[in-house]
C-alpha cells in the first residue's frame, strides 16, 4: 500500500525536507563541540537554518490545514509537524546555551552524548525517507526505530553518568548550572527524536 497519491506527494516531500533540516541542526551542533572556533559563523549558519526549518513546518501546517487528502490521520501528521519543530528547537536550544552562556570547550561526555544524538537523528530520517511505502519499507522503519529505542537507553545513562560526574569533578557552581542545562537539553532533543520514531513505528502498524 502506498500511503501518498499524486496530490499528498508534496506534503511528503516537505517532511522529508524539515527531517533533513533537523539532521543539519546536529550537524552544526558537532561542528561546534569538535571545533570550538568560529562560533560566529556557526551561529549565521544556525540561524539560517533555523528559518528554513520554520518556513518548511508552516507551508508543512498550511497543506495539513488545506489537504483533503492526508496521507495519514490528520493528528498522526500534526504530531509529526510538532516533534519535528521541538526537536530542531532543543538541538538550537544546545549551541545557544553553549555559546550565550560562555560555558568554555564542551567535554569528552558532551562530545558522545552529541555523536548518540548525531546517529539518532539519522537513522529518524532514514525512516522518514522509507515513509511513503511502508508496507514495502516497513521492516526497515521498524529497524531504524528499534536502534533509535536503544540509542536513547544510551544516552540517558550517559545523562546519568555526566550529572553525576559533573557535581563530582566540577567545584565552580556556576559552571555546573551552565553545563547542567547543556546536558538537559541534549537528552530533552534525543527525547523528542525517540517520540517521533513511536509515531513513526505507530503509523507502520496502522497503515501496513
Amino acid at each position: 500500500m502506498r500511503l501518498f497519491g499524486r496530490k499528498d506527494e508534496q506534503l511528503f516531500v516537505l517532511f522529508k525536507e524539515s527531517a533533513q533540516v533537523v539532521v543539519r541542526g546536529g550537524e552544526i551542533l558537532q561542528s561546534v563541540v569538535n571545533d570550538y572556533t568560529d562560533l560566529d559563523i556557526k551561529m549565521a549558519k544556525l540561524t539560517a537554518m533555523e528559518h528554513e526549518g520554520d518556513r518548511i513546518i508552516q507551508d508543512l501546517v498550511r497543506r495539513l490545514n488545506t489537504s483533503f487528502i492526508l496521507p495519514f490521520d490528520r493528528e498522526d501528521a500534526f504530531r509529526l509537524v510538532q516533534k519535528l519543530s521541538t526537536t530542531l528547537d532543543y538541538i538550537t536550544g544546545i549551541i545557544d546555551r553553549m555559546i550565550l552562556y560562555k560555558a568554555g570547550q564542551p567535554d569528552e561526555m558532551v562530545k558522545e552524548m552529541v555523536q548518540i544524538l548525531i546517529e539518532t537523528l539519522n537513522d529518524l530520517n532514514q525512516a522518514f525517507n522509507l515513509l511513503d511505502k511502508v508496507e514495502k519499507n516497513k521492516k526497515e522503519i521498524l529497524e531504524y526505530c528499534e536502534q533509535i529505542r536503544q540509542l536513547e537507553r544510551k544516552q540517558d545513562n550517559l545523562y546519568r553518568n555526566g550529572l553525576a560526574a559533573l557535581f563530582e569533578q566540577v567545584d565552580d557552581p556556576v559552571s555546573i548550572i551552565k553545563w547542567r542545562e547543556v546536558y538537559e537539553h541534549i537528552e530533552m532533543a534525543e527525547d523528542y527524536a525517540e517520540d517521533l520514531s513511536e509515531l513513526i513505528r505507530n503509523i507502520c502498524v496502522k497503515y501496513s
